[in-house]
C-alpha cells in the first residue's frame, strides 16, 4: 500500500496529494532547496490521514512490546526513538498527562478505541485496544512535534 516517495507514479497533470500538501517540488525545473512552508492543511493530514496515524499505532505497538512496563518508560523510549534525544521533564509530564487523559477518554468509549487502531492495513498486534489506542494518540503527538517532522 504504502510505497517510498522515489518510487511513486506521478502523473504528469497532478502530484500525488500528500506530496502537494507538504511542498513537493515543481518537475519542470531543478529546485536546489525546496521551501519549507507550515499550514493549518499540513497539520490535518499529519493527524489524520491514515499513513501517519498507522505510523503512530505501529509505533504505539512498539512502546507497548519494547518501550518498559510503565507509561513513562515507555513514552520516553518512543520520544527518544522518534528524536534521537532524551525529553525534557516538562515534555515528559505533558506528554504523560496527555497520555493519562487519552486512557480515561478510551476507557470510557472502547468503541472508539476499536475504530482508531482499526486504521490502516498493518496488522495490529494483539494488545488491550484502550490502551493501544491511548499509546497511539501519544505516539501520534510525538511524530508531530516539530523536530521530527523538518530536519535543518
Amino acid at each position: 500500500m504504502y510505497r517510498r516517495s522515489l518510487y511513486t507514479v506521478w502523473k504528469r497533470t497532478a502530484a500525488p496529494p500528500t506530496m502537494l500538501i507538504f511542498d513537493s517540488s515543481s518537475r519542470e525545473i531543478c529546485t536546489v532547496k525546496r521551501s519549507s512552508t507550515n499550514t493549518p492543511l499540513q497539520a490535518l493530514a499529519l493527524l489524520n490521514e491514515v499513513t501517519f496515524v498507522e505510523a503512530a499505532r505501529v509505533l504505539a505497538q512498539r512502546m507497548m512490546l519494547e518501550g518498559g512496563s510503565d507509561p513513562a518508560q515507555r513514552i520516553a523510549w518512543a520520544f527518544r526513538q522518534a528524536t534521537q534525544r532524551a525529553a525534557s521533564a516538562e515534555e515528559m509530564a505533558l506528554l504523560v498527562k496527555s497520555f493519562q487523559k487519552s486512557l480515561a477518554t478510551y476507557q470510557a468509549a472502547p468503541a472508539e478505541a476499536a475504530k482508531l487502531i482499526a486504521v490502516g492495513n498493518a496488522p495490529a498486534a494483539t494488545i488491550a485496544p484502550v490502551e493501544l489506542a491511548a499509546y497511539t494518540v501519544s505516539a501520534n503527538v510525538i511524530l508531530n512535534l516539530d523536530e521530527v517532522i523538518t530536519r535543518d
